[in-house]
């Protein structure tokens, strides 16, 4: 399997570097038509729904920036879309916005007269904020249908450039990373060393670092190294991202040899880790794992 992904990598670099000589014709393949707008938290507000807090009585403060990503755009309308108990329910939360960059604050009084659900924020509930454009020849177009699915591609999705959507989901206070101890489960694996299903071992020690968790290579099949390289993953608690290191290349055999490096998040309600990791600066592959006791 890991021959196979070397091969796939050859003939990726060769693909880049056919694509970057041919100006204007496949390198433009997959460009983003239309518009879309670009959305993004403000880095001292919420990150997240803090259930506690607002089970307590406390408030909410989603404070984002709007701007225009792509095309010839002249006004936008924010909207919501709040699922809870696998219902999606949408709500404009602000119409016509015309001036960008716009500076955007939502509180709990005006999430709950867009949602009266969202009082009772719950573990599994999530509420996503994204923007319908309208263009100067008046066309509007839609990020996300009515029933809360995705109407991008996946250039957009993985563009580095803007965002279209940003997810709350359940935030609870984090005091160190010990929750993140224990079996897991894999639910995604990209880079295919593990199937879904899978267990793999995390394990959290304060010796480590108070924000820190390793997920240990003991289970993973293919790296020679198994029984002493692992990820470390260290959590930002305020935001509850991670940033991935390794404590050793991965060794899969003669000529694969890779550094892991990569990001993510995880949920301090759940235990869940969701991670984008890079293997000697490869492109990202997803590592998603869920408790499994």
């Amino acid at each position: 399997m890991k021959n196979i992904k070397l091969i796939f990598t050859s003939m990726l670099f060769l693909l880049i570097a056919f694509s970057c000589d041919d100006d204007g014709g496949t390198s433009n393949i997959g460009a983003i038509e239309g518009a879309t707008p670009n959305i993004n938290k403000v880095a001292t507000s919420d990150q997240g729904i803090n259930i506690v807090a607002l089970q307590n009585g406390g408030d909410v403060n989603l404070g984002l920036t709007l701007q225009v990503a792509t095309g010839d755009i002249t006004s936008m309308d924010v909207v919501a879309f709040f699922t809870k108990n696998g219902v999606v329910s949408k709500a404009t939360l602000q119409a016509n916005v015309t001036t960008f960059p716009a500076q955007l604050k939502y509180t709990k009084a005006e999430l709950i007269k867009a949602f009266p659900a969202f009082a009772s924020f719950g573990l599994n509930d999530k509420l996503v904020i994204s923007a319908d454009v309208k263009t100067k020849d008046g066309t509007v177009l839609k990020m996300i249908a009515d029933n809360g699915q995705p109407l991008y591609g996946a250039d957009v999705a993985n563009s580095t450039l803007w965002k279209v959507v940003q997810t709350y989901t359940a935030l609870c206070p984090l005091n160190d990373a010990s929750l993140f101890n224990g079996n897991y489960k894999v639910t995604a694996d990209t880079w295919e060393d593990y199937a879904p299903g899978d267990i793999v071992p995390v394990v959290y020690n304060l010796a480590n670092g108070k924000y820190v968790f390793r997920i240990l290579n003991t289970a993973n099949p293919y790296v020679i190294n198994s029984s002493t390289s692992y990820i470390i993953g260290t959590i930002n608690p305020a935001t509850n991202t991670v940033t991935v290191t390794s404590n050793e290349p991965w060794n899969y055999g003669p000529g694969a040899v890779y550094t892991v490096t990569g990001t993510g998040n995880v949920s301090s309600c759940t235990g869940d880790i969701n991670l984008k990791i890079r293997f000697s600066g490869s492109a990202e592959y997803t590592l998603n794992l869920v408790k499994a006791n």
